[in-house]
């Protein structure tokens, strides 16, 4: 039986998780929502907060350039600023990162992109 987009984005979820915390990331929220936009995962990790969008492929593979989209950066950095402001105690420097999970031959891959994209 085959799984829904929605269970394949989950479970990716749940892997970028278990991958991150394994690297010693502080999981700070998972699908944090602000307006329409969602943050898959906020984290501390050394002395950045990052912010990371995860991307989950049951079948497809994922070809470079097409992750996040330039309307998506924009709604994940105006996400960003809320969250910041609203948890201003957290004085730390940004990052965006993107974690790549997708399933080859029955197995299931995570690759970690660090500084996905900055805020220009």
């Amino acid at each position: 039986m085959d799984q829904t987009t929605l269970e394949i984005g989950s479970l990716g979820e749940d892997l970028a998780h278990k991958y991150l915390s394994s690297l010693g990331y502080t999981i700070l929220e998972r699908n944090w929502r602000w307006r329409k936009c969602e943050i898959d995962i906020i984290a501390i990790h050394r002395d950045k907060i990052v912010f990371i969008e995860v991307k989950t492929r049951g079948r497809n593979r994922i070809e470079q350039g097409e992750d996040i989209s330039h309307r998506q950066r924009k709604r994940i950095i105006n996400a960003t600023n809320s969250y910041l402001l609203k948890r201003w105690e957290i004085d730390l420097e940004s990052r965006f990162d993107l974690v790549r999970v997708r399933k080859t031959n029955g197995d299931w891959w995570v690759e970690h992109i660090r500084g996905a994209f900055e805020v220009v």
